[in-house]
């Protein structure tokens, strides 16, 4: 594994101008107001609740599975620190502080002037990155918040991403402006279950997604909350919002960018969600990483042979965009999440095949990080890494019919 500087990370991937991006055109919020995109679509633009289905990992028992493992986004709704709030964050602040004050949430403020000592920011970052993965998280990294990231708008009008009561009529944004002071972002990554993710395409494998969501509110709100108390400001991005994850993550040294179109981490691979927060607490930052993924995604091609909606690219990394919801400016391979998006609504579920079928997502073990390894310092053999991969029977669907007789949660302690 190689450290760049931020220079040498950017002379390699931005190759053109970078505007920041419209969250209208965000492909779940394109539903309520493109009209063509609506048309072409077929009726094919809502995911809903999910369908109770006769085949093995779509029962009763694997949908309530996946909604109560989503359950803990709930403390979103606490969320009052963003820029440009929902309308329904707005109104459960207000109910909270308008209620009787025994019930409100106990919130610790230092004494007026009072603040932790910020003279040595390599402390700072230690103790914060510890703090974050106490409060959850897998994988923590810091750097300076690229402004290049930042939404451009937020958007809240009608449609299936915000969906419900809105003054926002359909289409329309609200710039985003983050603080000048917000010069930080902390970075977090959240495990998805490798022994759930591997019995897809079901209910099973969205479960563990939607724990990865659970544990991110939680621990963001932890986390902010933390930095608050110290005496400084923080604002806290649960999901993929106030500015794009990816990148921030990449440039955290996480991990760096898959053909998928996902961070792949060398601890976990493209297995895991990513959260921030954001803040004008003085940290020592990370640089990016680089360890053989750009190399290894040129040859290996199998999350695009295996899509089923076809929407990842399988030719050459490009800076061109695909769509109106792709950027432009970085080389990547841009997804269609279009085909994606369809796919999702026809199946009344997300998709994690590009994630379950990935090389990269194996277990952290000695056997798999010896691999990994190969695969950094050995780039000549990565066909060979491929047809191994395809020979051992990695990346196909087990059979959810016996999820429950063999699964053994990782925080499970045997009695």
């Amino acid at each position: 594994m190689k450290k760049l500087t931020l220079d040498e990370w950017e002379a390699k991937n931005i190759v053109g101008p970078v505007e920041r991006f419209d969250q209208k055109f965000f492909i779940s919020n394109r539903f309520s107001w493109d009209h063509e995109l609506m048309e072409t679509s077929k009726g094919e633009t809502h995911i809903g609740f999910g369908k109770i289905r006769t085949r093995p990992g779509y029962s009763v028992d694997e949908l309530a599975l996946h909604w109560a493992s989503r359950r803990g986004t709930v403390l979103e709704l606490l969320n009052n620190s963003k820029p440009n709030p929902t309308s329904v964050v707005t109104a459960v602040d207000a109910a909270i502080r308008s209620s009787n004050p025994r019930l409100q949430p106990v919130v610790f403020k230092p004494p007026p002037g009072v603040k932790a000592d910020a003279s040595d920011p390599k402390r700072l970052s230690r103790n914060l990155k510890k703090v974050a993965r106490y409060f959850g998280a897998d994988l923590v990294g810091i750097c300076r918040l690229d402004r290049r990231w930042v939404y451009a708008s937020t958007y809240e009008g009608e449609g299936t991403y915000h969906a419900g009561e809105s003054d926002t009529q359909a289409g329309r944004s609200t710039p985003l402006e983050v603080p000048p002071e917000f010069q930080y972002a902390i970075v977090m990554c959240f495990e998805e279950e490798y022994s759930m993710l591997k019995f897809f395409p079901s209910y099973i494998d969205n479960a563990a997604a939607s724990m990865g969501y659970s544990r991110m509110a939680f621990a963001n709100l932890c986390l902010s909350s933390y930095i608050r108390n110290l005496g400084f400001q923080a604002i806290d991005c649960t999901t993929n919002d106030v500015a794009i994850n990816a990148p921030l993550a990449i440039q955290a040294g996480l991990g760096e960018l898959g053909r998928n179109g996902l961070l792949i981490t060398p601890q976990f691979g493209p297995r895991v969600r990513i959260s921030k927060v954001l803040t004008d607490l003085p940290l020592d930052t990370d640089t990016p990483i680089e360890f053989g993924v750009t190399d290894f995604c040129n040859v290996c091609k199998k999350c695009a042979a295996m899509c089923p909606s076809q929407a990842i690219h399988a030719g050459e990394r490009t800076s061109q965009p695909r769509t109106a919801s792709n950027s432009g400016g970085v080389l990547k391979w841009p997804v269609n999440p279009e085909t994606c998006r369809r796919y999702w609504a026809r199946m009344s579920k997300s998709c994690t095949i590009c994630i379950a079928s990935c090389p990269y997502n194996k277990p952290y073990t000695y056997f798999h990080r010896f691999v990994r390894w190969c695969t950094d310092h050995m780039r000549w053999a990565n066909p060979v890494y491929v047809k191994l991969d395809d020979l051992l029977g990695y990346g196909k669907p087990q059979n959810p019919a016996n999820f429950w007789d063999e699964w053994q949660p990782k925080r499970h302690v045997k009695s």
